[in-house]
């Protein structure tokens, strides 16, 4: 009988853990499990972006499991691009761990791979990365033999944007040798490799090193030089925030300490004669509370009122609110407390006055995210509710253990099996109202296909009959008029013969005109770089200044063609109507998997709300259409300061 009941018990446990194992299974090894179902058979650089894209996943949501999540993808699928993949990913982490050994040893199974693959890209990353791991080591032979062979791929044009990554880990290796030449040396050839790229966070990285470096180095004229560039890219990136400038005070509030004193009125002296405003005032910030540290306040006094002074000129209300609040504490320990407030008051003013533009400018943003914040905390509630009503059913479920284990054991299985059939109808109700919704969308979409379509071939069929039948006809018309007109002398002296003449000749570039206008020439022929090229010296012609960037714009399919074709057509009838602009911005970007269109012209602007609650056709059919793309719009209009329009179509 104790047998029996011991063995009822050891089945009983076993069933309660295998329920409780199903509930707590893995929810991020499922998101890795269905990542990788989508993983395609075949296209080397398409499986690769797919790993990429698990890598990615894994990153962001892991929260400290990223090792273990990594290595349980490489046992779902270990081929050769998934290894080379994910090692490199996981040596970095094996790295921030302190496991350099384990962390090399990861990265050279990675670059093996990558050569066995011939995938000179990421041989180039892997070499960069196998010389940060030997630097780590303090082997720097082998760091600099790394590092010179990803050197020799990175000059290449297709792996040029790897450049600088190159020069940074030399400097970084010139610097543990203590070779200060060579760290300045590579630290200026690593800005050589970014000077031209756009304002990138790459680009802002690397001239922070440049600042942080310079900054500990007697060369005011290159401090100056790149904390000026760095500034202008702070407030360019974030110019209603510049809360960027924030790593720039750090990097200077290191050097409050009095033997660099000279250093610092030299590097004020030298931005001074530059116009570096960033550098001096910061320069001079730090002066005053080295001064103050000294109990020579007044001193420092005298260095901020003339940085206040030179900011006054100029419109960067950021930095002079800094120097005022500097300006008041400084006074404070100086004792001179009515000067203090009066810069303090200074100070509110300035901050008031940033602070009510940016509200103006953030009051969209703070709605998205406060409406996104009340749905966090509702979710939150929700789970809350959820734990606590199932940790009282497991309260529940323990008593009846122990009231009776054998009946529960019974209980238990008929429950589950119902759960189990009740979960099964619910998802194929789930999966029916699924393929329905499906199926609702794509009879919309295909709806829609066909009217686009019919309407494209209307314009299509109209154009061909303007430019082939009334078109000839006035051709026709024009000579058999030319024809009386060289027979009947007295016409010409009347004058009648050139202006009909000019009539019919306006009348045949108007059917041109129309006839391009609904199926342009240029689309059929150059695809739609070419028709936009032409859109843009029309524009130029009517009197726009109009600059036009079209960066690795993949070859669309014809109706998608088409259709990006009429949305920037019907923006710029838009801008034309109504905007009273003077210059007009055309860019289009092909990224990975997207296709980026972005209008921007410097009119007049409009109230996006205001617009739509008139029923405006206009906006309508521009949101129809990139609805139809699957795309996402954002309209950024500002009164008397212009529009952008960025419309995003996935490829």
């Amino acid at each position: 009988m104790r047998n029996f009941i011991t063995q009822q018990l050891f089945g009983l446990f076993f069933l309660f853990g295998t329920i409780t194992g199903l509930f707590a299974q893995n929810g991020l090894e499922k998101k890795v499990d269905s990542l990788l179902l989508l993983v395609p058979s075949s296209g080397y650089e398409e499986q690769k972006e797919a790993f990429w894209v698990v890598n990615n996943f894994i990153a962001r949501n892991a929260q400290g499991k990223e090792i273990e999540l990594l290595e349980y993808a490489l046992t779902k699928d270990n081929s050769d691009v998934a290894q080379m993949v994910v090692h490199m990913r996981l040596g970095n982490y094996y790295s921030r761990q302190g496991d350099t050994e384990k962390a090399l040893e990861i990265k050279l199974m990675g670059l093996a791979l990558a050569e066995k693959l011939n995938d000179e890209r990421e041989i180039v990353y892997y070499f960069i990365s196998v010389g940060n791991s030997y630097l780590y080591l303090n082997k720097t032979d082998e760091a600099l033999d790394y590092l010179n062979r990803a050197e020799t791929l990175a000059v290449k044009d297709e792996y040029k944007d790897l450049l600088w990554n190159v020069y940074y880990h030399k400097a970084l290796l010139q610097n543990s040798l203590g070779d200060t030449e060579g760290n300045v040396f590579y630290n200026e050839k690593m800005w050589g490799a970014v000077e031209d790229y756009p304002n990138t966070s790459t680009k802002r990285f690397v001239l922070y090193q440049l600042v942080d470096i310079y900054s500990q180095m007697d060369y005011p004229e290159r401090l100056a030089k790149y904390t000026e560039i760095l500034a202008d890219l702070y407030e360019d990136a974030n110019p209603n925030m510049p809360e960027g400038h924030m790593p720039i005070k750090s990097i200077f509030q290191k050097r409050a300490d009095p033997e660099n004193i000279p250093q610092l009125k030299k590097s004020i002296r030298i931005s001074d004669s530059l116009n570096s405003l960033n550098t001096l005032v910061y320069s001079s910030i730090t002066l005053a509370d080295t001064y103050v540290e000294m109990g020579e306040p007044t001193t420092g006094i005298v260095y901020l009122e003339r940085a206040a002074e030179k900011l006054k000129k100029k419109k960067k209300p950021q930095i002079l609110m800094d120097v005022y609040t500097k300006l008041s504490s400084t006074s404070a320990h100086a004792k001179d407390y009515q000067n203090a407030y009066i810069y303090k008051q200074e100070e509110s003013r300035i901050r008031d006055s940033v602070t009510s533009q940016r509200m103006l400018r953030n009051i969209a943003e703070l709605e998205v995210k406060f409406d996104t914040e009340k749905k966090e905390k509702e979710i939150a509630e929700q789970q809350l509710i959820i734990q606590t009503e199932s940790k009282k059913k497991n309260q529940i479920l323990i008593g009846a253990i122990g009231l009776g284990l054998l009946l529960l054991l019974s209980i238990l299985f008929f429950r589950k099996r119902l759960k189990d059939q009740k979960t099964i109808a619910q998802q194929q109700e789930s999966i029916r109202n699924q393929e329905i919704i499906e199926l609702q969308q794509k009879n919309k979409l295909l709806a829609l296909n066909s009217m686009i379509e019919g309407q494209e071939a209307e314009r299509l069929r109209i154009a061909q009959d303007l430019h082939d039948s009334l078109g000839g006809l006035l051709s026709t018309v024009k000579a058999h008029f030319t024809t009386i007109q060289n027979e009947i002398k007295q016409l010409e002296q009347l004058n009648i013969a050139g202006t009909t003449n000019q009539l019919i000749d306006e009348a045949c570039l108007e059917v041109r005109r129309i006839s391009h206008n609904m199926m342009p020439h240029a689309l059929s022929i150059s695809g739609l770089e070419g028709t936009l090229e032409d859109m843009s010296e029309n524009l130029k012609k009517q009197g726009y200044n109009v600059s036009l960037e079209m960066t690795q714009v993949p070859k669309l399919e014809t109706t998608k063609e088409v259709m990006v074709y009429r949305l920037v057509q019907e923006l710029i009838a838009n801008i034309n109507k109504h905007a009273n602009a003077k210059s007009i911005l055309i860019q289009l970007l092909g990224l990975k998997n997207e296709l980026t269109l972005i209008v921007e012209d410097d009119g007049q602007g409009f109230n996006y709300q205001e617009a739509i609650e008139q029923g405006g056709l206009g906006l309508k059919s521009i949101e129809s259409r990139v609805e139809y793309l699957d795309g996402t719009i954002d309209w950024d209009s500002v009164k008397n300061e212009g529009t952008t329009i960025t419309i995003n179509i996935p490829l």
